[in-house]
């Protein structure tokens, strides 16, 4: 998850098989919403988390925890974030820019998409 990106759609059509078997086998209905599935146990949802907000949370963990560590991934994490901020022509880095207005002149890459 750390170093893919899909969207919520890819997420669900890569998981339908799965909860189509799986829901079954936990005694629920197959045909039960998906909304349900997800949501929390509180909100008498299944609580299973959704894939696209596990992977969101590990690009950031991602982003966090390996350039403050000095690690060879943080390094290269660091050029990809300077190649996008020389690739959008802004003198601020990445999370200082507004998404809506530099998103069009960027590439779609890893460091884009989270």
């Amino acid at each position: 998850m750390a170093l893919t990106f899909f969207s919520p759609q890819e997420w669900d059509q890569i998981l339908s098989p799965v909860l189509r078997a799986a829901l079954p086998k936990a005694g629920i209905c197959r045909n039960f919403p998906c909304a349900m599935v997800y949501a929390p146990i509180a909100l008498q949802g299944v609580g299973v988390p959704h894939p696209y907000g596990l992977q969101v949370i590990k690009h950031l963990d991602m982003l966090l925890r390996h350039p403050a560590n000095q690690t060879k991934t943080g390094a290269f994490l660091e050029a990809v974030l300077q190649a996008h901020q020389l690739e959008t022509g802004t003198s601020y880095g990445l999370f200082q820019q507004v998404y809506s207005n530099t998103s069009i002149l960027a590439s779609d890459t890893w460091a884009k998409r989270t």
